[in-house]
């Protein structure tokens, strides 16, 4: 209902078939994809056609045997190689890769220069680094707007859609987590998610950068968002969270948290 219209225009198509349909009108030879967890981005990038082979790296040993077992039931297991790797070291071949991929993972690198330094090292003069991810405050430290709108919004649900979903009781506030918290609950969250924009626009020439809203819904809807359903009253109550995000950020009263990026490597 609402990120995939802010991005394709409707509902049926998502962001990877719109990026396939707009930029990869036929298969590279070799991509890449940083930060895969269990292998989705691969499986329908293939589907897709938008490559004739992938090769995929994340730090998790659990996701990666997910990704190999799914890439197994597929039948695709010859066109995919997936590697453990910690991105923040990562060392890429040179001049190597046709396309790169990276999905709600880059918010996750410390290092953040290293890391697009080795895609520009590692993806072809000329070809498309594709970013969707989070590039909001750094560790969640929401900004005052943000607090007082999703409030706003959170105050005006009835308790029933408030139940938390992780823990109990009804969900009341919404607050800025402290950077302790953020830490111990896992050090890599949004470590240097504000920095991304920035650092990439040093590097590469943004093609297309497509928002999709979030900085609201994120805050009201953690913990409570399986609490909808699609009941006319369920979706009309979601309808207005999103009429009211979209208006802030058309007003430029905040910023959207959430993006799809195409950014194409520099010939020099």
């Amino acid at each position: 209902m609402y990120i995939h219209p802010l991005l394709s225009g409707t509902p049926d198509v998502g962001w990877l078939e719109l990026i396939s349909r707009r930029h990869f009108n036929k298969p590279v030879s070799k991509a890449l994809s940083l930060g895969c967890g269990g292998g989705a981005l691969e499986r329908h990038g293939l589907l897709l056609n938008m490559a004739e082979h992938f090769d995929a790296y994340d730090i998790s040993d659990g996701a990666l045997q997910l990704a190999r077992d799914l890439a197994a039931q597929h039948k695709i297991s010859k066109r995919i190689s997936y590697q453990v790797a910690d991105l923040n070291a990562l060392v890429l071949p040179e001049n190597y890769y046709d396309a790169v991929f990276a999905s709600q993972s880059v918010h996750h690198i410390e290092a953040l220069e290293h890391y697009l330094d080795q895609v520009v090292r590692t993806l072809k003069p000329g070809q498309l680094f594709i970013v969707n991810e989070f590039v909001g405050p750094s560790q969640f430290q929401w900004t005052d707007v943000q607090v007082e709108r999703s409030q706003y919004l959170l105050d005006t649900l009835p308790e029933k859609y408030r139940l938390r979903i992780r823990s109990e009781g009804i969900k009341a506030v919404i607050s800025r987590p402290t950077v302790a918290n953020m830490t111990a609950a896992d050090p890599t969250e949004a470590i240097r998610s504000q920095d991304i924009l920035p650092e990439m626009n040093k590097r590469f020439d943004i093609v297309e950068k497509i928002d999709f809203g979030g900085t609201l819904l994120h805050l009201v809807l953690d913990d409570i968002a399986g609490n909808f359903s699609s009941s006319a009253e369920d979706l009309a109550y979601l309808q207005m969270m999103f009429d009211k995000e979209q208006r802030l950020l058309k007003s430029g009263e905040i910023s959207s948290d959430f993006t799809l990026i195409v950014a194409r490597n520099r010939l020099n």
